[in-house]
């Protein structure tokens, strides 16, 4: 055989094996991806939806969170600035705390377990933990926290739970968020505007000393919920914490009362209050029923 034939079969067989190899390579990414494998991240995205990776630059990685806050209806700059504040916006690998908002080992269980090894998880945590959070305090009757970005601090601190000296280090980062995200990861449009359905069962009369406060009882008929309850008597006001209602039939709320409507009772007087009773929806919907009663002791 001539040297020039030897060369050109060995071309051949050289080339063949190549287009055998990005064959198999190409099947195997879709048969990956028909199983439910994870899509590899698109580099040319501005906001990435699938987590960039942890040598990727900070501006991605905050777009990152920003898009995943967006997509649920929370403030862009709440998962990056609790990241700043608690990592640094790292995938940190320490034993006790881990990740990018320092979540304890002990979250490492249920749907967040493997949460070291998975961003992803870390992300859903935090916007599982702020979106219920919020939910909560609007179901007490206290300010909407995404309708304040001067609340965004506490609202974060309600999350991680620091040390309550350091419950103010999370509110000075909104800055720095707002430049990593650079008015990028708009949220989408929802038409998720419809309150919940709320009833409520409230005596005009009644012996808050015998029953332990002022007794509500209230259901959401339609969806979850939770519910919370608020008595005002004059400037002073007392929360009920909020609660998750029963499936079927009505759950009773019991306010506490203000230190001087108690004083008052005991002197044989009665008192007028205002009760307020609030239905709060996952997306902080909420609905509000009001009553004056009679407290007498």
């Amino acid at each position: 055989m001539h040297k020039a034939d030897t060369i050109r079969i060995c071309v051949v067989a050289s080339a063949a094996l190549f287009l055998i190899a990005v064959v198999f390579a190409g099947g195997g990414a879709q048969v990956a991806h028909a199983q439910g494998g994870a899509p590899a991240p698109n580099f040319d995205e501005p906001c990435p939806a699938v987590y960039p990776g942890d040598g990727a630059a900070t501006e991605r990685i905050a777009r990152w969170m920003a898009r995943g806050a967006a997509d649920r209806g929370l403030p862009r700059e709440l998962p990056v600035m609790a990241g700043l504040a608690e990592s640094g916006l790292r995938n940190l690998r320490g034993v006790s705390y881990a990740g990018f908002f320092g979540m304890h080992r002990s979250l490492n269980t249920g749907e967040y377990r493997g949460f070291k090894r998975n961003p992803q998880l870390q992300l859903d945590w935090f916007l599982d933990s702020a979106g219920l959070v919020r939910q909560r305090r609007v179901a007490e009757g206290r300010p909407d926290p995404a309708k304040d970005d001067g609340a965004y601090g506490t609202w974060i601190a309600d999350v991680e739970r620091p040390a309550p000296e350091n419950r103010s280090g999370y509110q000075p980062h909104l800055d720095r968020a707002r430049e990593l995200i650079a008015g990028k990861c708009e949220p989408p449009d929802s038409d998720d505007g419809s309150a919940p359905r709320l009833r409520v069962r409230i005596a005009r009369a009644q012996h808050p000393l015998a029953t332990g406060g002022v007794v509500v009882e209230a259901r959401c008929p339609d969806q979850d919920c939770l519910v919370g309850a608020t008595i005002a008597v004059g400037k002073r006001v007392r929360r009920a914490a909020a609660v998750e209602p029963a499936d079927t039939g009505f759950t009773i709320l019991t306010a506490p009362l203000p230190r001087a409507a108690r004083r008052e009772l005991r002197r044989g007087r009665s008192v007028r209050a205002r009760v307020e009773v609030t239905a709060a929806d996952a997306a902080a919907n909420a609905t509000t029923r009001r009553r004056a009663v009679t407290l007498m002791g």
